[in-house]
């Protein structure tokens, strides 16, 4: 059976980042959301597949152009565990989307490896 990179949503605690701590309580310029996701099933082979799906959706993104003012999946900070990604509120599902294609992509990278394999 080809092994399959799980990824699930880490839920953030409830709460505003709305309001800057110490001041006259002015909002915040833009209001943001941190997307925060466990990757499981994390072995060195797993991990490039990652890798590999991650730069094939920056050259897509380079070469097309991004939609103006969409987060660039440049700016999202990966760790071998998690992914860590601050966007714009507005764009928050986009994004979500888009971390969702790309771990398709690289389980899609792993079952071709392993079927590559076979005899």
């Amino acid at each position: 059976m080809a092994r399959r990179i799980g990824f699930s949503e880490v839920e953030q605690p409830s709460g505003s980042n709305a309001y800057s701590a110490g001041s006259n309580a002015a909002l915040l310029e833009e209001a943001t959301v941190t997307l925060r996701f466990r990757l499981t099933s994390t072995d060195d082979v797993s991990l490039e597949a990652i890798r590999y799906a991650r730069r094939a959706m920056l050259r897509e993104e380079w070469t097309r152009g991004a939609v103006e003012g969409e987060p660039s999946l440049e700016d999202a900070v990966f760790s071998p565990f998690e992914v860590v990604w601050e966007v714009p509120a507005e764009h928050g599902a986009r994004c979500r989307g888009k971390l969702e294609e790309l771990v398709a992509r690289a389980n899609r990278a792993l079952a071709d490896a392993s079927a590559s394999r076979r005899p």
